[in-house]
């Protein structure tokens, strides 16, 4: 009996240093393909990867234990597919799980509304979350689609009454806001409406009613806030502002003084729920800022000169404010930018003296700040630049544009974590009109295209010009992003065209 207990005994430490039965397994595999974060999960076990080679879970599995592997979070930029993720333990590690990864890719253009007149303009991209937004003017009307998995839905008509001054933006968390301008009792008032819980509120007049109200401004923060400014023109035209808070819109407030003309709002709002609105006023730059509950007195900005046109803001959470414009007079031009910090506004030169079309995007949680711009690559050649404000420097211009064309309209687009997208007009294959080209920074560089073939629009058809109200528009969230603008259908009428990221 002493013989075969110590032949039972010697079997089991036998069987147990070989994974028997009473052993545990890895459960693991390989990844390739792989440049952001991904996170694996598996029965409540998750493994965090950031670079490509081989991975095990940090839990180990008894024989005869089934195993799912799936993807619990993807890479921000990437698509990303498990191979020998489902199985069972059979006396021996798992290491044949295999996760590749391959980079997101634009899908290819798309027409929106080939039933519709045509003549589309001023065209809107919004990301709701993943919900994929595309509104436009046309006919002095404007419509909406809403992207799915089944594609665009039919437009809805929004406004039919001389409507103008469409603005269109979304973030992350799934909420949306439109506003426009629209003849009611025979002036033109600001309408807004909110996209919440994916379903768009019903439309509700901002200005007062008899006033006539232009250039409706809209802005929206990553969580439910937003904010519409406007020109009040009953007498002297002064700019107004409601705040979206809390479901609802505010009363408007003025910010202007009586007696002054006040015309091309700005607006941006942050995550606090402070508000940025700046305006031309008597041929300056002005700003008002929301915050601590009430708008604070305006200030002419530093850095004007004659003629003073295009402002643009921006607003992050810790309340750093921008405001970026083209400054002129008879003996120059250049790029003014003014940045608040601590509640007080300074010039910052950029050193940019034959400026074009300048706009702003930001990371209100990072404090990132995009700066886009056309300017002289060397004349006759107009070029998109960008500069970043980021880790609390400036870097250096970089130019964005294909070198031996002329780009205009710039649009540009950040997330919250940095990532950053501009979109522009310039001549494609061939001297072609112009089409849709676009600039992408991930993980910390900058994708360019790489030639005249290298666009996001129907190549060879004519884009709408910038100078008619034909400037592309683009949004980014959660690792998708949205392109938008007009282009030919190729019988002679303007469409509303989009590209989606994915």
């Amino acid at each position: 009996m002493k013989g075969l207990t110590g032949i039972l005994l010697a079997s089991a430490l036998l069987l147990t240093a070989c994974g028997g039965a009473g052993g545990s397994y890895t459960l693991g595999g390989t990844v390739s393909g792989l440049r952001g974060t991904l996170v694996l999960e598996n029965d409540g076990d998750t493994v965090t990867i950031t670079q490509n080679g081989p991975f095990a879970f940090p839990e180990k599995l008894p024989n005869g234990a089934r195993y799912l592997v799936t993807i619990e979070t993807p890479p921000l930029f990437e698509n990303c597919t498990v191979a020998n993720g489902e199985g069972t333990v059979r006396g021996a590690d798992v290491r044949d799980v295999a996760v590749t990864c391959t980079d997101k890719a634009w899908q290819g253009p798309e027409g929106l509304e080939p039933d519709l007149a045509g003549n589309a303009h001023r065209v809107q991209a919004a990301l709701a979350g993943n919900t994929p937004l595309v509104a436009w003017e046309e006919q002095q009307k404007i419509y909406l689609v809403t992207g799915g998995e089944g594609g665009w839905s039919d437009p809805e008509l929004v406004a039919q009454n001389d409507a103008d001054a469409l603005g269109l933006a979304g973030n992350p968390s799934g909420f949306a806001a439109m506003a426009w301008t629209e003849l009611d009792g025979g002036v033109h008032r600001v309408f807004a409406r909110v996209y919440s819980g994916g379903r768009w509120s019903g439309d509700l007049p901002l200005s007062q009613a008899g006033r006539e109200s232009l250039y409706a401004a809209l802005a929206v923060n990553d969580v439910a806030g937003a904010a519409v400014a406007w020109s009040d023109h009953k007498g002297n035209p002064r700019i107004a502002v409601s705040r979206y808070r809390q479901g609802a819109w505010t009363a408007p407030v003025y910010l202007s003084a009586a007696g002054m003309v006040a015309l091309m709002p700005a607006a941006a709002v942050n995550n606090r729920g402070e508000v940025l609105v700046a305006w031309v006023q008597q041929s300056k730059v002005y700003a008002s800022v929301y915050e601590n509950g009430r708008w604070g007195a305006p200030e002419q900005l530093p850095g004007n000169l004659q003629t003073n046109l295009d402002v643009h803001v921006f607003l992050d959470d810790s309340g750093r404010g921008y405001a970026v414009w083209r400054a002129i007079d008879a003996n120059q031009q250049r790029l003014t930018l003014a940045v608040r910090a601590g509640g007080a506004w300074s010039a910052m030169p950029l050193g940019v003296y034959a400026p074009g079309q300048p706009v702003l995007a930001g990371s209100r949680r990072r404090g990132t700040v995009a700066v886009v711009w056309t300017d002289w690559l060397g004349p006759p050649t107009r070029a998109v630049w960008v500069r970043l404000y980021e880790n609390g420097r400036w870097g250096d211009p970089i130019l964005l544009s294909l070198p031996d064309t002329d780009a205009e309209g710039p649009a540009a687009a950040m997330d919250e974590r940095g990532n950053t997208l501009v979109a522009w007009q310039q001549p494609g294959a061939g001297g072609h009109p112009p089409q849709i080209f676009a600039a992408f920074r991930q993980y910390g560089g900058w994708a360019k295209p790489t030639g005249p073939n290298d666009l996001l629009s129907f190549s060879g058809r004519v884009v709408r010009p910038a100078s008619s109200e034909g400037q592309p528009s683009v949004t980014l969230a959660r690792g998708r992003a949205l392109a938008a603008w007009s282009q030919d259908d190729g019988q002679g009428i303007y469409r509303a065209c989009t590209n989606l990221y994915r």
